[in-house]
């Protein structure tokens, strides 16, 4: 199974009064590693999109472990954990580099659509992007 790793340093901007990351850049920091995920697996997201094909976020489920603090280089660590054509569920584990302290953990699940944001099933409207997620994850058809 392929897992994606992405560096990402917390800006001062992401930070709440007490001094820590607020909650809500974690899902942003899950977005850039899933595109990250993507790229890596052989395909930008760029090129889903020109090719017709979006994936809005159906769910999104995560875990607070440990707070980040400014500046701490983070690790967003990213996997598919279910896959079916239709629906995608990506998985993530943000660790901080220097301690690998688990910070926030966490899912989310999104569907293949066309540009009106009718599902499709991937199988049959990219085949290409079809195989290389399933290659990337172990799944068999």
């Amino acid at each position: 199974m392929k897992v994606s790793r992405t560096k990402i340093v917390a800006r001062y901007s992401e930070t709440d009064q007490m001094g820590i990351i607020h909650h809500s850049h974690y899902i942003n920091w899950f977005e850039v590693a899933r595109t990250d995920w993507i790229k890596e697996a052989g395909i930008s997201y760029r090129t889903i999109e020109d090719e017709g094909l979006m994936m809005p976020v159906l769910n999104i489920d995560i875990h607070y472990h440990s707070p980040a603090r400014f500046e701490d280089a983070v690790i967003v660590e990213t996997s598919i954990k279910d896959y079916d054509s239709i629906k995608t569920r990506f998985s993530y584990r943000a660790i901080r580099e220097s301690d690998e302290r688990l910070l926030v953990d966490g899912t989310s699940t999104h569907c293949w659509t066309d540009l009106r944001l009718k599902p499709v099933s991937l199988r049959k409207k990219n085949p290409q992007l079809h195989r290389l997620i399933l290659q990337a994850t172990g799944i068999s058809e």
